[in-house]
């Protein structure tokens, strides 16, 4: 974050290339179908998403990741005010906000990881397992690259959107495990 905020000239070249190379390989049909994976992806309606997958085999323990990732958006949502980093200037689709980190890219990765984690516990056949890993790994990357192709963020943006993501789940796991333990030995 800090390099970030600071324009660390490393940064800013990576963010650049990838830009320019965003900029080079730009198509109109491409373009139209990554804005409407990022419509139908945004970070409030994945989150709905994944709360209609799990209701059916959580119930009444939809609770923890459901605040896992309500939590989890509020605090990238304060990190995007604090740092308040302009998006780029020549975006394809009109956004608002800020841009550092990327919202879309939190929020995807971390549903990822929390759905990931739920599905190996209740799916026990590894074909449909596999098949709905790859699926969840393909919007995952639609989503992701829509953020750079579209040029609404920059590369350390989405970068930082899945670091923070990680590190949250990483956080929030430790928290309930030890939560869990806790109430185990009551």
């Amino acid at each position: 974050m800090l390099l970030v905020k600071l324009n660390n000239s490393v940064v800013l070249n990576i963010d650049s290339a990838v830009t320019q190379w965003m900029i080079y390989i730009q198509q109109a049909n491409i373009a139209t179908f990554l804005h409407t994976i990022a419509h139908v992806f945004s970070p409030i309606l994945v989150i709905i998403y994944m709360c209609i997958l799990l209701l059916p085999f959580l119930k009444r323990r939809i609770v923890m990741p459901f605040m896992e990732v309500m939590v989890g958006y509020i605090s990238m949502e304060i990190i995007k005010v604090s740092v308040a980093r302009t998006r780029p200037a020549d975006k394809l689709v009109n956004v608002l906000g800020y841009s550092f980190p990327s919202a879309h890219t939190f929020e995807i990765i971390l549903v990822l990881l929390v759905l990931l984690g739920i599905i190996k516990q209740i799916l026990r056949n590894t074909k449909t397992l596999y098949f709905i890993q790859i699926f969840l790994f393909s919007i995952t990357f639609l989503v992701l690259f829509s953020r750079l192709y579209l040029r609404v963020h920059f590369f350390s943006d989405v970068a930082a959107g899945v670091f923070l993501a990680y590190g949250w789940h990483s956080i929030w796991q430790n928290i309930a495990n030890k939560l869990t333990k806790n109430l185990h030995n009551c």
